[in-house]
């Protein structure tokens, strides 16, 4: 029985090694292969906490909507500026799902005294997820310092009053 393990471990270990010899690319004399440098953009703020419906001067006064939770990340790319993704979700553990139908709103981006609004609208079909992405185009210098404000309204089935206000913001820095 040993002498039986030890052929079939050789055997299995021989295979192996022709599989992966057999699975390295050979590459003809003179081919070269071109590698880019595509840059992912990079995340510079984000904010993920219960819905809001209330903005006070020196920030936001959370107040639940429901059980719902809003997600908003910004990114930054030197050719793209400033994307905002905005994500209204209740999590897996909670109840009910609310069944969206539809967010509007707008993504203000604060930065070198200049401010820029971005209006965006998303329709669903009573989906328990509701997302966009907002492209804002903002620019800056490497270093900039910034808020991203994201205010709107959503609504959906399956929510008390059908849906509500909401309004975040967080700061970003622009790598």
């Amino acid at each position: 029985m040993k002498k039986f393990s030890k052929r079939l471990f050789t055997s299995l270990v021989a295979f192996c090694m022709l599989f992966s010899v057999s699975a390295v690319p050979a590459f003809a004399a003179g081919t070269t292969t071109e590698i880019t440098d595509t840059q992912q953009p990079v995340v510079i703020g984000e904010y993920d906490g219960y819905l809001t419906d209330v903005m006070i001067s020196d920030g936001v006064t959370k107040r639940a909507v429901a059980n719902v939770r809003i997600n908003s990340y910004a990114t930054y790319d030197e050719d793209d500026g400033i994307q905002v993704h905005v994500k209204l979700y209740v999590p897996w553990y909670e109840s009910p799902k609310p069944e969206f139908t539809g967010m509007t709103g707008t993504v203000n981006v604060l930065m070198n005294k200049k401010s820029t609004n971005t209006a965006f609208a998303e329709l669903a079909d009573g989906e328990e997820t509701i997302e966009t992405d907002v492209d804002t185009g903002r620019t800056g210098n490497s270093g900039d310092k910034g808020t991203v404000s994201v205010s709107g309204v959503a609504t959906a089935n399956n929510a008390l009053a059908g849906g509500g206000a909401f309004a975040i913001s967080y700061p970003v820095t622009l790598p």
